[in-house]
């Protein structure tokens, strides 16, 4: 059983006195613009359902023939209308969350301190490559994002996606929050630290090599059928995977190699925790900077960090003069309100409140005296 936080449940009970004196009011007059986005919602999910029932109807009774409705044609079209329609009745959601958020974002975040909110990027794109925390990316969509001083520490804060797109693939590598926190002291190297105790870190973080891999080996095995032939035409299917098998270590072992070495931190660090090595894989390009940050009391501090948010992959890395910390959850963070209850539901609130304390404790955990 999980023992009960008292920092946050003591910081709820006075963040709720603060709702009560600054927000209460911002929330009452939300009600009227929220009937209005709910009756604009459920007026185009009913006359889109009419239409999708009409030409279910006109199928049936035989208006739109079965070689009509069975054609490849047809079926991509229906498929791509109810698509649009989807997007079409979730406008009035989107909305009201944005014209929520624009209200009331900037005071929620007065309690812990100077922040401005805002639906666009805070943390660079020029930071997030430096980083090295990511792989290559061609597409970035921040969802919320917010910037400010907290405890004497500057801190950018972005709900992102990150993601490869191309005219025959799109897929995710990375989906959460990315907090960048900048300090007066700069670092001499740059050390990436990553999550490995996994398989799902393990894909993530191998992801792009094992697509090349996949496709050097695809073209490859066309190469190696004839050498599975021998006497009499034989084909010899464990000796053909075998070989694949190798070859595709070998390329993958070989690419990852050129592409480590392709970014500023390439030595692996082997630290003292035995527990911390399990969990997370070092590269530094100073190892004896690598070393003194990396203590045993900061790995205990990155440990209970990862608690905070329920046991979600985290990785981080050092380089000039800031920290960055990359969360991974496909959770939709910071969402105070929702369209299908009462404005004044404190629920959501209080969620939100649990978020920003988790990302203000990264500070509190690191600040802390030993």
């Amino acid at each position: 059983m999980a023992r009960p936080n008292y920092k946050l449940a003591k910081l709820q009970q006075d963040f709720k006195t603060f709702y009560d004196a600054n927000l209460r009011k911002k929330y009452e007059q939300l009600e009227p613009a929220r009937k209005k986005y709910l009756g604009r919602f459920w007026r185009r999910t009913i006359s889109c359902s009419a239409f999708i029932l009409l030409i279910v109807c006109l199928c049936i009774n035989g208006v739109i023939s079965k070689q009509i409705y069975d054609s490849d044609g047809f079926i991509k079209l229906s498929i791509s209308a109810i698509f649009l329609m989807f997007i079409y009745c979730r406008i009035p959601i989107d909305d009201y969350c944005v014209e929520t958020k624009s209200l009331v974002m900037d005071k929620i975040l007065s309690f812990w301190g100077t922040f401005e909110y805002s639906p666009v990027l805070s943390v660079s794109e020029e930071d997030i490559k430096e980083s090295e925390l990511f792989p290559k990316f061609n597409r970035n969509d921040t969802d919320d994002s917010f910037e400010g001083i907290y405890n004497n520490t500057k801190i950018s804060v972005d709900e992102k996606e990150l993601r490869v797109k191309g005219d025959k693939h799109d897929y995710c590598v990375f989906d959460g929050v990315v907090i960048l926190l900048k300090f007066n002291k700069k670092f001499k190297g740059q050390t990436v630290v990553k999550n490995s105790g996994s398989f799902s870190a393990f894909y993530r973080n191998n992801k792009q090599f094992l697509f090349i891999t996949l496709l050097i080996c695809g073209v490859f095995a066309a190469l190696l059928m004839p050498l599975c032939f021998f006497a009499n035409n034989e084909f010899h299917p464990k000796l053909f995977f075998m070989l694949i098998a190798i070859l595709g270590c070998v390329v993958f072992l070989c690419v990852k190699f050129l592409m480590r070495y392709r970014k500023k931190a390439t030595q692996k660090v082997n630290l003292e925790s035995i527990d911390f090595s399990k969990k997370w894989s070092v590269l530094t390009s100073n190892q004896i900077e690598a070393r003194y940050i990396l203590t045993p009391i900061f790995m205990e501090k990155i440990n209970d960090v990862k608690k905070l948010f329920h046991g979600k992959d985290i990785d981080f890395g050092f380089f000039d003069s800031k920290l960055m910390i990359a969360v991974h959850t496909s959770k939709n963070l910071f969402e105070t309100t929702s369209l299908f209850t009462p404005a004044l539901d404190y629920a959501k609130v209080r969620e939100v409140v649990s978020q920003l304390y988790s990302i203000f404790a990264v500070i509190d955990l690191l600040q802390e005296k030993a």
